[in-house]
């Protein structure tokens, strides 16, 4: 007999010494790390800036606009959910999506494990163009 059971499915923990239950009152807000991996300034790269967020549980990134940077995302772990502009989507392990210049932003943690992402953006020049 086989037994399948996913931590994504389960009941999230909410006894008094977790982390969701400490955090409890601050529902949706921003709650991350994010350490940036590849930077102009900090490194060889002209113009690629890389780096790896974790979302913890009912944490969220601060909401903002690039205008003039585009911005990929490859979801390494967890579950959640993005908004780009008015569009609102969810998310998981194994998806990549693209963030045009000039949309607002924000990606919400769901299920029970972080959410962990690897994102790169470019800037662009005033003709749209890499620098």
């Amino acid at each position: 007999m086989r037994y399948l059971i996913n931590v994504q499915d389960l009941k999230p923990d909410e006894d008094k010494r977790s982390l969701r239950f400490n955090v409890k009152s601050r529902k949706n807000e921003v709650l991350r790390d994010t350490y940036f991996l590849i930077d102009p300034e900090n490194s060889s790269s002209r113009n690629l800036k890389m780096g790896h967020t974790t979302i913890y549980p009912t944490g969220k990134t601060t909401g903002h606009v690039h205008e003039d940077i585009e911005e990929v995302y490859f979801v390494v772990s967890g579950e959640g959910l993005m908004k780009i502009g008015n569009e609102e989507f969810p998310i998981k392990a194994g998806d990549a999506f693209y963030v045009s210049p000039g949309e607002y932003h924000t990606t919400y943690q769901k299920g029970n494990l972080p959410l962990t992402v690897v994102w790169v953006t470019c800037h662009l020049t005033n003709d749209g163009s890499e620098t």
